[in-house]
């Protein structure tokens, strides 16, 4: 139990570090569970900059994390 608060702590920190750009599309498309075209509407952009965000966000999260779940 200990471990999965830690792993959610950290998870939560990188993605408050991410820029709100990034973040946005990363909380709408991951964590809610939007489609890339109502994430485009919400944020003012086309749905492939969506795509491209949220790949640079996971990207981001993934790299952040890695150093940790590799101990």
């Amino acid at each position: 139990m200990v471990v999965r608060k830690e792993l959610n702590r950290r998870i939560e920190a990188a993605v408050a570090d991410l820029p709100e750009y990034l973040r946005a599309v990363f909380v709408l498309g991951t964590l809610e569970g939007m489609r890339y075209k109502e994430i485009a509407e919400i944020v003012g952009c086309s749905e492939e900059a969506v795509k491209m965000r949220v790949h640079r966000a996971r990207k981001r999260v993934r790299d952040r994390m890695r150093s940790y779940l590799e101990t």
